[in-house]
């Protein structure tokens, strides 16, 4: 979603006679995008800024910060680094480029009512420049669920779905721009409903599959709770659907996800699961973790170990807890060492490692298609990403491939990707 908004944002600046550049030395105004929902990314924010200051001395640079961290902290940015010439929390963002033009500095503004609008970017931020054949679409924004670690709805404010007629209307211009595979976000698209029509987030999906011209559909990302026989059956029912489902366990303890205010237990993820598979038995999964919630005993923890050693994760994000201002959780004692939180996430990890190995070797041998979309960070092949959303390496590629969805017979499962060479059908 940060990618998104970062797009809209350089797409409206372009838009208004702005150049993008990759020398800082260049430039005459630098936004920063910012994450609230861990602290250390709150943390890297002031450094990062910190690291263009010789600039604005030397070359008069503008500094902007956009994103949760600006809704989350507002004017206390500036008492930090007063140095900063624009706060612009979430909805906030279609300001900037009047605040550069008409250079309003210092300016702030993190306003909550600017989050309940169903259009948060004006119509002349929808492009593609980030990339060529592949694009996010935020079909809604905030959340209603209030997890209780969770500092989202408190900085991105409640659930707001956007008309379908404009999301086919965005979809559409990017198809038109080469765009070949749009990822359809929201805090939780299970919970999407249009403002005028009523429709939720499986006819979403067959509206933008029948009256769109994109070849690939993916979505992130699914509370479990909301997740349905409906929307699973789309992976079935959608040839464009891609088969991979994101969601987030967070825990496998039930104490846990209590406590969480997740609203589901692990057997009710469990068949979430089933039903998901019932429907496409191939479908590629992946989810999130925390690790060290506040009263997580030994005994929590295995549990978490003992759903990711029985699903079967494709990918697994894995995080220790991180207190949050706002968040319920926030009243809780923090009572897990540092100690003990990095030596649970590193037996996570060291698990999905191994699981990963007996996961993907179903891929051995089998051919998949892939969307070839840029050259390999080593070699001369070419990279994209299947159908299950593995990064795939075609060792035998050309730069005639790129853009294109091509068969690719895998013969090499690495660490983090898979590899294989292009593959002919008789």
């Amino acid at each position: 979603m940060n990618v998104y908004d970062s797009e809209r944002v350089s797409t409206m600046l372009i838009n208004n006679g702005w150049n993008m550049t990759k020398e800082v030395s260049e430039a005459s105004l630098v936004i920063i995008n910012s994450c609230s929902v861990r602290e250390k990314p709150l943390q890297k924010l002031f450094s990062c800024a910190g690291r263009y200051l010789p600039y604005k001395k030397k070359y008069g640079l503008k500094i902007f910060i956009m994103g949760c961290v600006a809704q989350q902290l507002g004017d206390k940015i500036l008492e930090k680094a007063s140095y900063i010439d624009g706060v612009f929390g979430p909805g906030a963002e279609y300001m900037i480029p009047e605040v550069a033009e008409k250079e309003i500095f210092p300016f702030i503004s993190n306003q909550t009512d600017l989050l309940e609008r169903e259009e948060i970017f004006p119509a002349s931020s929808r492009g593609n420049i980030f990339g060529k054949y592949t694009s996010y679409v935020t079909v809604m924004h905030g959340c209603n669920n209030y997890c209780s670690y969770c500092i989202v709805p408190f900085v991105r404010g409640k659930e707001v779905s956007r008309k379908s007629k404009e999301l086919l209307d965005e979809i559409k211009l990017l198809a038109d721009n080469g765009v070949l595979e749009v990822t359809l976000l929201g805090q939780n698209v299970n919970s999407y409903k249009d403002p005028d029509s009523g429709i939720d987030f499986a006819d979403l999906l067959y509206k933008i599959s029948e009256e769109t011209p994109v070849k690939r559909i993916r979505f992130i990302t699914s509370h479990p709770k909301d997740f349905n026989i409906k929307l699973a059956e789309t992976f079935a029912q959608i040839s464009k659907l891609m088969p991979y489902l994101h969601l987030p366990a967070q825990s496998g303890s039930d104490n846990i996800l209590n406590m969480m205010n997740r609203k589901y237990t692990v057997s009710e993820y469990n068949k979430k699961l089933d039903m998901c598979r019932k429907a496409c038995p191939d479908i590629a999964l992946s989810s999130d973790f925390i690790v060290g919630f506040p009263g997580e005993t030994e005994d929590d923890f295995n549990q978490t170990m003992l759903l990711v050693d029985k699903t079967g994760y494709d990918v697994i994000f894995a995080f220790n807890y991180s207190q949050r201002p706002f968040t319920q959780a926030s009243l809780y004692e923090d009572n897990i060492s540092s100690e003990i939180k990095f030596r649970r996430l590193n037996q996570l990890l060291d698990l999905q490692k191994q699981k990963i190995k007996e996961v993907r070797n179903r891929y051995l041998n089998r051919v998949v298609k892939v969307l070839v979309e840029s050259k390999s960070p080593k070699g001369s092949s070419f990279m994209g990403r299947s159908e299950h959303n593995l990064i795939t390496h075609v060792y035998d590629s050309t730069e005639d491939d790129v853009g294109k969805i091509i068969d690719v017979k895998i013969n090499k499962i690495l660490k983090n990707t898979i590899g294989g060479k292009k593959y002919e059908r008789n």
